[in-house]
């Protein structure tokens, strides 16, 4: 807190803490997205210097010109992609569709819930990826799951025709299936001979921007139970061979369900999260104190009217106590003996010591002799959260331990 009382949950954010960050914005929650968006070139979904000049445009902290900035950038490279398709440039429009897709979601990111422009800039994100996504051979395929009578959002990418391994890979609480396809392992697996099923359950960002009845819940095994059983459908998917990714808040979700769903053979963890409340740390309190005086960083306003409605709750401090209350239910604690396949936890280092901790000693009660806890850091310039910034390396360590454990 500083010396007027305003929380700065926004300096220093914890997420952006270490060596590896680009420190191009002193705002911590601004430069850990900004790395974010920045990782994406490694499977063509930036390009580096598009970033940097739309970042000069941004003013520090302000998530209004962040807005502006992303949006105006993301309509060029739009625009760019439709010319080259017109002009019979396949390729061309096909990587410029990619990085319009990541720069449409950038700019969505802070755009809060109420706000009209969320619809429009989320169905632009969305469409510049479909529009790359049918100029890939076999091209990239829309899904709508079976879900209690609704549906959830996701795609199938597929290298053939062949039943080969299957990696189902979700996010956390504020990604796409978009950005998971460049940086959650769905181009990766393709060049590694997996097929890839990107799904967003209920309170994930595509399934909730469709249906906002569909709330996050802890039994997790649910939505993934769905999820399993249309994978199983897919002729091009071995059976045998079906593992689950599942990153950030996806910590919790993964191992949650692979403690009920049986037919999943292996699952990874980006990082570990045993409960709900230990992750969300001292910000709750951080929220409290920023009422109490009537000031909201942008990330407490984030967490409050972007993510709280997720939960089923819209009236932002209000409801606090109540998502308190529901996210006692978000608890691993209990099921240490039904989390039998095979687990690899990759944990990032700049998320904390006392993260780390929580997620190890949860860890060693597990009971599969495969398991394995990787901790990633500044040495291996992938401190961050989800290892932000070194795509390849986390994927080299996820799908060289799917290739022994599937094997």
């Amino acid at each position: 807190m500083t010396e007027n009382g305003i929380v700065e949950t926004g300096k220093n954010h914890v997420f952006s803490s270490g060596r590896s960050s680009t420190r191009y914005f002193k705002d911590g929650y601004f430069d850990y997205n900004f790395e974010k968006f920045l990782g994406l070139a490694t499977y063509s979904g930036a390009e580096i210097a598009e970033c940097f000049e739309t970042a000069a445009r941004i003013t520090d902290g302000d998530p209004e010109s962040w807005i502006q900035a992303w949006t105006s950038t993301a309509r060029r490279v739009e625009a760019y992609a439709e010319n080259a398709m017109k002009g019979g440039h396949k390729v061309s429009a096909r990587e410029a569709w990619l990085r319009a897709t990541t720069y449409y979601q950038a700019a969505f990111f802070f755009t809060l819930h109420k706000d009209p422009r969320k619809a429009e800039l989320y169905q632009k994100h969305t469409s510049c990826f479909q529009s790359a996504g049918k100029l890939f051979d076999p091209p990239y395929e829309p899904l709508a799951i079976p879900y209690k009578g609704k549906s959830l959002f996701g795609y199938f990418l597929r290298c053939d025709d062949k039943p080969r391994p299957t990696v189902l890979i979700q996010m956390g609480a504020d990604g796409s299936s978009e950005q998971i396809y460049f940086s959650g392992g769905g181009a990766a697996a393709l060049r590694r001979g997996y097929n890839a099923l990107i799904f967003e359950g209920p309170g994930q960002t595509g399934t909730f921007m469709r249906d906002q009845s569909l709330n996050y819940r802890h039994d997790w095994e649910v939505p993934v139970k769905a999820v399993v059983d249309y994978a199983l459908t897919r002729p091009e998917v071995d059976p045998k061979r079906i593992a689950l990714i599942a990153y950030s808040m996806g910590g919790y979700f993964g191992p949650r369900a692979v403690a009920f769903e049986k037919r999943i053979a292996a699952c990874i963890a980006s990082g570990l999260v045993p409960s709900m409340k230990a992750l969300a740390g001292k910000r709750i309190e951080d929220i409290k104190k920023a009422a109490s005086i009537g000031k909201f960083p942008h990330p407490a306003r984030w967490a409050l009217y972007e993510h709280m409605p997720k939960y089923g709750f819209n009236n932002g401090i209000d409801d606090l106590e109540k998502l308190e209350a529901v996210w006692d239910t978000f608890n691993l604690y209990g099921l240490e003996d039904k989390i039998t396949c095979p687990l690899l936890v990759v944990q990032a280092a700049a998320e904390g010591e006392e993260q780390t901790r929580i997620a190890k000693e949860f860890f060693d009660k597990l009971p599969n002799p495969h398991n394995k806890f990787r901790l990633t850091t500044e040495e291996d310039a992938a401190e961050m959260h989800c290892q932000k910034g070194n795509a390849m390396l986390l994927h080299a360590i996820e799908f060289d331990w799917l290739d022994d454990v599937l094997a």
